[in-house]
């Protein structure tokens, strides 16, 4: 009986389904992998195996009248997936924090059914370190869903992309979730 209330602990952990986080209540259901563990914040949902300065896995579900940082440009319900890509690389390529922006790969992708992209790329921070992020993204009504794989390109961004790829596949929106 302990082993099988151990387990259903253990299930019930590995998935994120319908969290509330502070102010945030997560519309998706996800598998944390085996060894990954979930860090708190209200701003998203993050994980990481060994430290989020070495890899890190993140999924944000953002409104797409939320202003960026970075760029002036908007996310607009409908909008095309590679009209969304252009307007996050545009975010992403007028931060200041990331440097030598290098665009490795810019694709039409599909997530949990949903029409995306997907974009990799590698970048330096202000201490030299260099990264590689796997990012994808899609619009679903007035929700913007970002899913990102980001880790120090010479070791471990190889060495977790396939976990990654797992972690990916196993991303469900919640169906009761509006538009």
């Amino acid at each position: 009986m302990k082993k099988l209330l151990f387990l259903i602990l253990i299930f019930i952990i590995g998935c994120a389904h319908g969290v509330q986080k502070g102010d945030s209540t997560y519309h998706f259901a996800v598998k944390i992998p085996k060894g990954w563990w979930q860090l708190e914040t209200d701003k998203y949902f993050l994980i990481t195996k060994d430290n989020p300065y070495l890899q890190y896995a993140l999924i944000q579900e953002r409104p797409i009248d939320k202003a960026f940082q970075h760029t002036k440009k908007k996310l607009e319900r409908g909008m095309l997936p590679q009209e969304a890509a252009d307007v996050i690389l545009d975010e992403i390529g007028a931060d200041i924090n990331v440097l030598n922006f290098e665009l490795i790969e810019n694709t039409p992708a599909t997530i949990d059914g949903h029409e995306g992209f997907r974009i990799l790329f590698t970048y330096q921070d202000k201490n030299g370190s260099t990264f590689k992020t796997l990012y994808y993204g899609f619009i679903k009504g007035n929700i913007f869903y970002n899913l990102r794989y980001t880790a120090a390109k010479r070791h471990y961004f190889q060495k977790d992309l396939k976990t990654f790829e797992s972690f990916l596949d196993s991303f469900r929106l919640i169906k009761s979730q509006a538009t």
